[in-house]
């Protein structure tokens, strides 16, 4: 750990501190945060939600017509508020125990004082004293590209030089959820655009994979990936990130070296999924109009069940075995889902301290000291 003469930045409407505390775990030097990481850098990446207000643990169900019970699940921070400061930091303490290197943030462009913009605002802020890598994941890419290009380049003009910045060789990282919005043209238009505003970014489909699908985004996007794995048998998980890692290789060996673009593969990693609890979802026949759930303590037939996370093992197992670039963790704390990792009265730090030793496995660290 090695501490600097701290530096003031004055970004549009922030005061943060240039001063890295913490290297991101498994790299030995904070990474330039000019230049970020580097292409072949192993990098964990956990998806994180800023949607939620105490009333959303207080009452059985959501409103909004979100209809999402949280009635048993109860974290270790306690019901919270996602714009506090004080939980945002929590959560960060968690996530170093874990080991994460970078979060994307879900966001779409919201004014107000407990908006998204705030919210992100205070994010990037702890994130400095943390040694976190921050970016968003924009949930709007289905929208008007108008707005698209007006919400993006918010983003990166205000946080492209930021020390806590997310960035590849560097280039700000930005991950668009439901890209399939608009056609492979339109986007490569949208990021040139931008790039030709001093806004040039390294670009990542998130969630989109679609089976195969996601692989003509290639060149305007410089990863594919599958947020939700419930759709996969666990037998074939291994066999789907194998496939996956075969488009991005395709893909570099042909038009990536020509382009300059290479493309890298990022796998998902989950601890389960279950949406049974949320009403919005059910259909009239009793089914869901998601995937449904995978139960932490199952996976495949040739594990044996474990309450401790058998389904998170199997995923891990299943991406390491098409030798990903980045794991990108399912989530943080999408709660609504059952997708979270987060410290919980129910799990206590059992899903942190499994990520913290995937994590070692991945990068090729030493086991902890017990």
């Amino acid at each position: 750990m090695r501490k600097q003469t701290p530096a003031r930045l004055s970004l549009p409407g922030i005061m943060v501190s240039a001063i890295v505390l913490l290297s991101p775990p498994g790299i030995s030097e904070p990474p330039d945060p000019e230049r970020g990481f580097a292409f072949t850098d192993k990098v964990v990446l956990a998806y994180y939600y800023i949607w939620y207000e105490e009333d959303d643990w207080l009452k059985p169900f959501g409103e909004k017509g979100r209809q999402e019970h949280f009635g048993d699940i109860h974290p270790l921070v306690g019901a919270y508020n996602s714009w506090d400061p004080t939980i945002i930091e929590k959560h960060m303490n968690q996530m170093n125990r874990a080991l994460i290197d970078a979060i994307a943030v879900s966001w779409w462009y919201e004014e107000g004082e407990h908006g998204k913009n705030a919210i992100l605002d205070t994010i990037y802020e702890k994130a400095v004293s943390h040694g976190l890598r921050v970016t968003i994941d924009y949930e709007h890419g289905r929208m008007p590209l108008e707005q698209v290009y007006h919400d993006l380049k918010y983003f990166l003009g205000r946080y492209k030089n930021h020390p806590a910045m997310l960035k590849v060789e560097g280039l700000p990282v930005v991950m668009v959820w439901t890209a399939w919005g608009h056609t492979p043209h339109e986007w490569a238009d949208l990021f040139s655009r931008l790039e030709q505003e001093g806004l040039p970014s390294f670009p990542i489909m998130s969630g989109s994979y679609q089976g195969g699908k996601g692989a003509e985004y290639l060149g305007p996007f410089r990863s594919l990936e599958e947020y939700t794995l419930v759709d996969v048998e666990d037998c074939q998980l291994a066999d789907f990130m194998k496939t996956m890692r075969g488009h991005i290789d395709r893909y570099n060996e042909t038009t990536g070296r020509q382009n300059g673009k290479l493309a890298q593969h990022h796998a998902t990693i989950s601890p389960g999924y279950d949406e049974r609890s949320n009403e919005g979802r059910k259909t009239r026949n009793g089914g869901f109009k998601g995937a449904g759930w995978k139960d932490r303590t199952k996976f495949g037939v040739q594990y044996p069940d474990d309450p401790e996370g058998a389904y998170y093992r199997g995923t891990f197992e299943a991406a390491m075995a098409s030798h990903p670039d980045w794991l990108h963790i399912s989530t943080f704390n999408e709660l609504p889902e059952h997708s979270h990792i987060e410290a919980t009265h129910e799990h206590g730090y059992t899903y942190i301290d499994l990520t913290a030793e995937f994590v070692r496995k991945f990068k090729g660290l030493p086991d902890a000291e017990k």
